[in-house]
């Protein structure tokens, strides 16, 4: 993708995550009858099968359990392509999970009531959702340029996107947030990859003249 789209989509995507914010702030009423509308289908989805399906989800689109699949990644990136590239990386999804954290603490939204599954904290945006796409953007980017076939590349795109839905519905039905959360975080996720990745080359080139040399040395090309 050309820089300038990624910037203009990347603006974009912060440009709708700063109008929920506001939203959530200034109690927006249209922001409550979103978020209300979606509260009552989940409701009305709520059955034995469904939570414990949803249970499931959550669990493995949790911070905890992404961060951890992360650093397994960076672990095989460092062994295989260097220690730039992995903790690259590393440094998208820690700082998009710190970013996140900064904006629970200033907003500090409540938490839905009667939750299916407790959960503490504020609830804007969601680390679930944001952790989740952050993942899935980065094995798009390690993934998509080995695949030659198209049906298949969109095939693994299609996934991707399924698998984020999904944590994301799984944190609305379990009544851990609301619909805003996750909208808002997908769009801080989006913004973020999209903004700070044309930067790539620029932020590898500084890890390298910081990293010492004798860490380097292992893998020429990082040179």
């Amino acid at each position: 993708m050309p820089t300038k789209t990624k910037t203009l989509l990347g603006g974009m995507s912060l440009i709708a995550f700063a109008a929920i914010a506001l939203g959530v702030i200034t109690h927006a009423a249209w922001l409550a009858q979103l978020d209300a509308a979606a509260s009552t289908l989940a409701t009305r989805a709520i059955d034995p099968m469904n939570t414990a399906l949803f249970k499931v989800v959550a669990t493995l689109g949790s911070p905890a359990t992404v961060v951890g699949l992360t650093a397994l990644l960076c672990l095989w990136l460092w062994l295989q392509q260097g220690p730039v590239v992995s903790l690259w990386f590393a440094g998208l999804q820690l700082g998009g999970s710190a970013i996140t954290e900064g904006f629970k603490l200033l907003i500090d939204r409540s938490r839905p009531l009667h939750q299916l599954v407790l959960d503490h904290g504020a609830s804007f945006p969601s680390g679930h959702t944001l952790c989740t796409a952050l993942l899935v953007f980065t094995l798009w980017t390690l993934c998509l340029p080995h695949i030659q076939d198209q049906e298949t590349q969109l095939i693994t795109v299609l996934i991707g996107i399924g698998w984020i839905a999904m944590v994301a519905i799984s944190r609305v039905y379990l009544r851990d947030h609301y619909l805003s959360d996750v909208l808002a975080s997908v769009c801080l996720a989006s913004g973020w990859w999209l903004l700070v990745t044309p930067a790539e080359a620029f932020i590898q080139a500084k890890m390298r003249q910081f990293l010492p040399e004798g860490m380097l040395k292992s893998w020429p090309h990082q040179n």
